[in-house]
């Protein structure tokens, strides 16, 4: 079955052996960036060991920035409506940079987020689908804690393996401020060592992260979506 993903945040940090970076090389990554419609932020801003790239908000809650630190990079689009592609050309991008313009010669620890909603197509609040399908409660198994609780969900934590490149961290709620839709999220992380010369396995790791919500996670929550599900309204 077919359940659209409405992503709401893409993070990426991008973690390096520490590095000393002048004022005018992180001048010279900002140009650069600015100068490639897949990477540009329009602000800049030098702050002690670093520099913050970002856009302007044009929403409440909004964030698209990426920041420099003595060792790492982190990447931030949180409710920009950005595509899984567009950040993955950006995360391409500025990858590149670090390496030509930084003088970064490794980056071997990545972490990913990737924060969506779905919605269950049999239940009209996710938190019925959380506590009577995916837990099998009814209403007075809430009783011994004198109310209900408003927001239900699970975690998993999924080991690196032979097969599978990286440990994901993955978190399935309701959501408070839109019941009818599951708050998901995957934390990806991976030790393994990036060059200029295969910047192509830093973005395969950033795509499992998002593609083990679209594939296998969205799987297994279908199973559980229409039983037991109360009557429509």
């Amino acid at each position: 079955m077919d359940y659209p993903m409405r992503t709401l945040a893409y993070l990426a940090e991008l973690i390096h052996p520490p590095k000393a970076h002048t004022p005018q090389d992180l001048q010279r990554f900002h140009t650069a960036a600015f100068q490639d419609s897949s990477c540009l932020y329009q602000n800049f801003q030098l702050h002690p060991g670093g520099a913050t790239l970002s856009n302007p908000a044009t929403a409440p809650n909004q964030i698209s920035a990426l920041t420099i630190v003595g060792d790492r990079i982190q990447l931030r689009e949180e409710l920009t409506g950005i595509a899984r592609e567009e950040f993955q050309a950006k995360l391409t991008r500025a990858t590149a940079l670090a390496f030509e313009v930084l003088g970064v010669g490794q980056i071997p620890v990545q972490n990913f987020v990737v924060r969506t909603l779905v919605n269950p197509r049999n239940f009209y609040d996710s938190r019925e689908f959380v506590a009577r399908s995916l837990f099998n409660m009814e209403e007075e198994d809430f009783n011994c804690l004198q109310r209900k609780p408003e927001i239900l969900g699970l975690r998993f934590v999924f080991p690196q393996t032979s097969d599978n490149r990286g440990v994901f961290n993955v978190r399935v709620e309701s959501y408070a401020t839109e019941p009818r839709s599951l708050f998901i999220e995957n934390v990806g992380m991976f030790k393994s060592l990036v060059t200029a010369g295969n910047v192509e396995d830093l973005t395969s790791n950033f795509f499992s992260t998002y593609d083990y919500i679209d594939g296998q996670l969205i799987d297994f929550l279908a199973q559980f979506d229409g039983k037991d599900q109360p009557p429509s309204p």
